[in-house]
């Protein structure tokens, strides 16, 4: 099936990337390493998301195309593409989140259009759906992330936090930004919008104190490269390589060598 996004990630621990293309994986060695047979999606979500099951998982919706059946959501194994858990059977689903959002529970939530609940990695229904199943930013002070939508940001279940006057997304109805990235440093994200008359790249950042010290989201691998992806195919928010929300462990160590370049 045809498919808008893409992720690269390490996901069998062997310091090398793949590439994660809607239903198709691709080894580092540029052989496939597994197809998962869904049909067309337009996001997908790869991080650490079930703390139960070591290692990497992808969460992606599906749409229904040309009368294809099958599941709508769908959460599997980045490794190998064990199915872990399906919602929404031949249901077209066409937005989808998969993050921490609720500072009180641990591990990843989400959630997608058509459906009315928050879940867990599991597919439980665990409370009420946010109001926007479009992106994703860190912008206040705890490690669960914020709901991205239009020019505004707003904490699950607890309301707006942030709009920013005189800027707009794009993308229609997706809704999503020129940008988004951890790029000043602290770890959490700025904002990168255009003015509402085109004339503006505007660059916002959080100005909410926060107690947590951890490396830079730069410093890891598969963020800094989705940063690069981000604007390919339909818009995603990156992700870390490790679990970051709710009761996270402390970030993993970067392992960055300076390369020195000699004069000709």
């Amino acid at each position: 099936m045809g498919n808008h996004n893409l992720t690269v990630a390490d996901v069998d621990n062997d310091g090398k990337d793949e590439i994660i293309y809607g239903s198709m994986c691709v080894d580092d060695n540029e052989q496939g390493l597994y197809t998962t047979g869904f049909r067309h999606g337009d996001a997908i979500h790869v991080s650490d998301l079930d703390l139960d099951i070591p290692g990497l998982e992808v969460f992606g919706i599906h749409e229904i195309e040309n009368g294809t059946t099958g599941p709508g959501v769908t959460l599997f194994s980045a490794k190998d593409g064990k199915v872990l858990f399906t919602g929404s059977l031949n249901e077209d689903v066409g937005r989808g989140v998969a993050d921490n959002i609720d500072p009180t529970r641990k591990g990843a939530q989400c959630w997608w259009s058509g459906s009315p609940y928050l879940h867990d990695m599991k597919g439980n229904n665990i409370g009420k759906a946010p109001s926007s199943t479009n992106f994703l930013i860190y912008w206040d002070g705890d490690t669960s992330r914020e709901l991205l939508n239009s020019n505004y940001i707003d904490k699950y279940n607890y309301g707006r936090l942030f709009t920013a006057e005189g800027a707009v997304s794009n993308n229609g109805t997706k809704s999503t930004p020129a940008l988004s990235a951890d790029i000043l440093g602290d770890w959490r994200e700025e904002l990168i919008l255009r003015s509402e008359d085109n004339k503006e790249l505007r660059i916002y950042s959080t100005t909410i104190p926060t107690n947590v010290r951890q490396y830079t989201l730069m410093h890891d691998p598969q963020y800094r490269l989705s940063i690069a992806w981000q604007n390919v195919g339909y818009n995603q928010p990156p992700h870390t390589s490790f679990y970051m929300g709710a009761a996270m462990e402390s970030a993993p160590k970067p392992n960055i060598v300076l390369v020195k370049f000699k004069d000709n």
